[in-house]
C-alpha cells in the first residue's frame, strides 16, 4: 500500500530519542518478506538502500565509552553518539577521513571538540575497528501521508570477519506514540522480541581487535581478600602492576601519547614503593635485587616523562607572561621538543634491551612461583594486619614531618613531606579492597587534596631551579637570547610569586589534613587488624 499525496517526512528534532528500539532479526526473516507484510498492514514509503562504512575510535583507557559515548567516522562526518540511546550528541562534517587523533586537532569552534577535550585531555584516539552497514528502510505513513515512524533492517559486518548481525530498528516520531506501539506489536507477532543495544555490534567489533570494552583503566584497585596472607596479597598486587607495565609498553615505545609512559612509570613507582615499604614479606635477597632493578627502570623513564610534563605546560607558561614576552619562549620549547626526541630514543633502546627483557622475565617468573619458597617474618601474616600497621606508621610519620615545617623551611622539606604522602597514598591504594569504602574514600580524598597542593608547590620550586639553570647557560649578546632571557626571567618571577603565595597557605592546608575527623579516619584504618 502507498499513498498518492506528497509524503511528509519527520524533521530531525521530531524524532523521539526515547522511542528508538532495536531488535535482533531472526535468521528466518528477511527484509523483503517483512516489508511486504508491513505493506499489507500499514501505509509505507520505501527508502533507497544505503551502505555506510564506519571507523570507530576511543582512547586506550576507554574515556569516551566510560562516559557514555561512542565516536565514529563514516567517511562524511565525525559523529559522537550516546551509547545507550544512539542520539547524535555532536556531528562534524568532513571530507574523507581526517587524520585527527587528538582533541586539539579538531576545529577550535566545533562542538565535538568542546566535548572531546575535557574527556580525552592528552589521550590519543585509537582506531578500534571498521564495520559496514547495509540498511533497507521505509517510512510508516498515516492517512495524511505524514511519517509516523521509521523502520530499517540493518545488516552489520565487521571488517575482516564473516559474521553478519541483522537488526531491525524502529524509530518513533513525536506525537505518534500509538502508531509506534502498534508497529511494535506487529513485530512481536512475528517473534521479534529480542531487543538489543542500538550499537549491538560494537562489542564484537572491539573483540575483532583483541580487546573488550573497559579492559583497561589507569585506576588501581587490586582484588585482595582479607583471608590472604601478606605474601599472597603482595604477589597478587605486584602481578597487577606488572600487567599494567606490559599493557603500556607498546604504546610507550610507539609514542602514541604521553599517558602510556605516565601509566608505565606509575606502575614502576608503585612497585618500588611496595618493595621499599612492605618489609620482610618476600625473601630479603630477591627484594633487594628487584628493588634496585626497578630503581633503574625509574631512572630511565624519568627524563622523557619530565619533558612531557614541561611540554604539556607550554600554554600555562605562556599565559604567565605579558603578550610581548611570549615569542621569546618559542626557542625554549623548540629545544625541549628536540631534547624529548633524544630522550625518547634513548628510552626506547633501553626498553628493547636485553637487560629490560631479562628483568621482566625474572620478575614474572618470581611472581608466578608465589614469591619464593623461603618463609620470612611477615610472609604468613594476615594481610589486614600488615596493611593496618603500614597505614598507621605512614600516617604518623607524615604528621610528624608536616608539623616540623615552618615558614623558613627549605623546599626540600616540602618535597620530603610530599614523598611521605605519596607513600601513604600508595599504601591506601594497595590495600583499598580490604577496608570499607565509606572509611577509605574520605581518607584518600583528604590525602589527595594535600598531595595536590604539595605537588603544585614542588613543581613550582623545581621549575624555577631548572629555568635558572637554563638561563645561566645562555650566551649573552644575540637578540634571540636577549628575548629568551627576558621571557625566562619573567617566567621565573611569576613562578616564584605563586610559590610564595602557596607557602603562606601551608599551615592551614596541613591543619585541614590533620583535623580530628581525618585523624580518626586514619586511626580506624590502623585499628582494622584488631
Amino acid at each position: 500500500m502507498s499513498g498518492s499525496m506528497p509524503i511528509t517526512g519527520p524533521r530531525q528534532r521530531d524524532l523521539q530519542r526515547d522511542r528508538n528500539t532495536v531488535w535482533l532479526l531472526p535468521d528466518s526473516l528477511g527484509a523483503k518478506t517483512l516489508f511486504a507484510d508491513l505493506g499489507q498492514a500499514f501505509v509505507i514509503a520505501p527508502e533507497p538502500q544505503q551502505r555506510t562504512v564506519s571507523t570507530w575510535f576511543d582512547s586506550f583507557d576507554w574515556r569516551l565509552y566510560s562516559s557514555g559515548f561512542l565516536l565514529y567516522h563514516d567517511r562524511t562526518a565525525w559523529r559522537l553518539v550516546n551509547r545507550a540511546s544512539a542520539e547524535e550528541t555532536a556531528v562534524l562534517d568532513t571530507g574523507g577521513v581526517p587524520g585527527w587523533r587528538f582533541s586539539h586537532e579538531f576545529p577550535e569552534s566545533s562542538r565535538i571538540r568542546s566535548l572531546l577535550a575535557p574527556l580525552l585531555a592528552n589521550r590519543r584516539l585509537l582506531r578500534l575497528f571498521r564495520n559496514e552497514t547495509a540498511s533497507d528502510g521505509l517510512r510508516i505513513l498515516n492517512n495524511d501521508t505524514k511519517t509516523v515512524a521509521l523502520v530499517a533492517v540493518e545488516t552489520h559486518r565487521i571488517e575482516g570477519g564473516e559474521i553478519e548481525i541483522p537488526t531491525l530498528r524502529l524509530q518513533g516520531v513525536r506525537g505518534y506514540n500509538q502508531d509506534f506501539d502498534k508497529i511494535s506489536l506487529f513485530f512481536a507477532h512475528y517473534g521479534i522480541k529480542n531487543t538489543v543495544a542500538p550499537f549491538c555490534f560494537f562489542a564484537q567489533g572491539v573483540r575483532s581487535a583483541g580487546r573488550t570494552p573497559l579492559d583497561y583503566t589507569s585506576r588501581f584497585r587490586p582484588d585482595l581478600r582479607p583471608e590472604m596472607t601478606a605474601r599472597q596479597a603482595m604477589v597478587s598486587l605486584y602481578s597487577d602492576l606488572l600487567a599494567t607495565m606490559q599493557r603500556n609498553e607498546s604504546g610507550t615505545i610507539k609514542d602514541l601519547d604521553a599517558e602510556f609512559l605516565h601509566d608505565f612509570r606509575v606502575a614502576v613507582r608503585r612497585t618500588r614503593s611496595g618493595l621499599s615499604q612492605v618489609r620482610k614479606v618476600l625473601p630479603a635477597g630477591e627484594t633487594d635485587f628487584f628493588r634496585k632493578e626497578f630503581a633503574w627502570l625509574g631512572e630511565i623513564t624519568g627524563p622523557a616523562r619530565d619533558l612531557d610534563v614541561h611540554l604539556q605546560a607550554e600554554s600555562a607558561y605562556l599565559a604567565r607572561l605579558p603578550e610581548e614576552l611570549r615569542p621569546g619562549l618559542v626557542p625554549f620549547f623548540d629545544e625541549l621538543r628536540g631534547r624529548r626526541l633524544s630522550e625518547r630514543k634513548r628510552l626506547v633502546r633501553r626498553l628493547r634491551s636485553r637487560k629490560y627483557r631479562e628483568l621482566v622475565a625474572a620478575w614474572q617468573k618470581f611472581l608466578d612461583a608465589g614469591g619464593g619458597a623461603e618463609e620470612t617474618k611477615n610472609s604468613g601474616l594476615p594481610v589486614t594486619q600488615l596493611a593496618s600497621r603500614i597505614i598507621g606508621r605512614r600516617f604518623h610519620g607524615m604528621r610528624k614531618a608536616g608539623k616540623a615545617i615552618n615558614p623558613s623551611s627549605p623546599d626540600q622539606e616540602y618535597h620530603r613531606l610530599r614523598i611521605q604522602g605519596k607513600k601513604l597514598r600508595y599504601t591506601l591504594e594497595f590495600f583499598s579492597a580490604l577496608f570499607p569504602e565509606k572509611t577509605l574514600e574520605p581518607a584518600i580524598r583528604q590525602l589527595k587534596q594535600l598531595q595536590d597542593y604539595l605537588g603544585a608547590y614542588n613543581d613550582l620550586a623545581v621549575q624555577q631551579g631548572e629555568l635558572r639553570e637554563y638561563l645561566s647557560g645562555l650566551r649573552p649578546g644575540s637578540r634571540r637570547n636577549m628575548k629568551l632571557s627576558a621571557a625566562i626571567g619573567g617566567l621565573v618571577t611569576s613562578l616564584g610569586t605563586e610559590q610564595d603565595r602557596m607557602g603562606k597557605e601551608f599551615a592551614s592546608r596541613f591543619a585541614e589534613f590533620c583535623r580530628p575527623e581525618n585523624t580518626e579516619l586514619f586511626s580506624k584504618l590502623s585499628r582494622q587488624e584488631r
